[in-house]
């Protein structure tokens, strides 16, 4: 992605293509950390690169770093339209995430949804136990669902 953000390579040349699955994927790789990588994300150059990935492909996906403590996501906010926020079980404080998404308003305004990722399910099953009873069909007749 760099290289293409730089001139040194053709978009074309940088895209690689998953056989099986047919996804394309344009690697960001750095042999080490870029001092301002947000200003990199929200350059000029960058919105000219989603321009063209956006002529050619329906969805874009990007994987951006952690929210909390890196400005690159909310420098991408002009750039992307949904954002996906994955929070990790059993390390992500609940202050940590509230607080991220109460810095970055245009991450949080574009929000569609949150993934809950490494969840262990053996303890998940543990929340799901006082609460269980609330998923029994009857309490959705309300919402006009009857077998």
């Amino acid at each position: 992605m760099l290289e293409v953000l730089a001139n040194q390579v053709r978009i074309e040349d940088a895209l690689c293509v998953d056989p099986d699955t047919r996804l394309v994927f344009l690697p960001a790789v750095v042999n080490e950390r870029i001092a301002h990588s947000s200003e990199v994300l929200a350059c000029e150059a960058t919105k000219i690169l989603f321009e063209r990935l956006r002529q050619s492909y329906e969805y874009i996906i990007v994987d951006l770093s952690p929210l909390a403590p890196v400005a690159d996501v909310r420098a991408m906010t002009h750039l992307v339209d949904w954002f996906v926020f994955v929070i990790e079980w059993g390390r992500t404080k609940i202050d940590v995430v509230e607080h991220a998404l109460w810095k970055a308003p245009g991450v949080y305004d574009n929000l569609l949804g949150v993934v809950l990722n490494k969840a262990d399910l053996n303890l998940l099953c543990r929340y799901e136990g006082h609460r269980g009873h609330y998923y029994d069909r009857r309490y959705y007749a309300r919402y006009g669902y009857v077998d």
